[in-house]
């Protein structure tokens, strides 16, 4: 009678087993269809887009003396460095632009600071008559005005550097 009780219990253990592998691969399998992902895809589309190569080293901005107007027309619509001493700044009351000058001729090379720009001179105490009799470097866009001849839109203390 004890060999039929362990057999019985030995029966009883091998079927729960059993039945808990059973009921544990159904829940697996019917978890697996109802959560499946759809067709369409699940969120948006990915593709890979190679990094671009490197941006080419820039050139030198070239650096010309104030004086040398025909070299520097030569730059127009380029950026150049522009050293020179200034003759005067003029100002123009009617539009608020002031005019750094480097020579006495009208055609001399100018530096053109619009009155758009010169609340940043004048934040950072660099306020345009300043640079009156100065040595300085521009840097900027060299333009070829029709009527005014060669200068250069200064937009920020940051394209003036004072040299003495």
């Amino acid at each position: 009678m004890g060999e039929e009780k362990v057999r019985r219990l030995s029966t009883g253990i091998v079927f729960l087993v059993a039945a808990g592998f059973v009921v544990g691969l159904l829940s697996h399998l019917l978890y697996q269809r109802w959560s499946a992902p759809g067709l369409e895809g699940q969120g948006y589309s990915v593709s890979f887009s190679p990094l671009p190569p490197p941006a080419p080293r820039p050139a030198e901005i070239p650096l010309l003396e104030a004086r040398e107007v025909e070299k520097i027309r030569a730059l127009s619509g380029n950026q150049a460095r522009i050293r020179g001493r200034v003759y005067r700044v003029g100002h123009s009351a009617k539009s608020n632009t002031y005019f750094l000058n480097f020579g006495p001729a009208r055609s001399s090379f100018t530096g053109v600071i619009f009155a758009s720009a010169l609340e940043s001179f004048e934040t950072r105490k660099m306020p345009p008559k300043s640079y009156e009799g100065r040595e300085v470097e521009l840097t900027g866009e060299i333009k070829d005005h029709p009527k005014y001849g060669v200068e250069m839109i200064l937009e920020d203390p940051s394209q003036i550097k004072v040299l003495d």
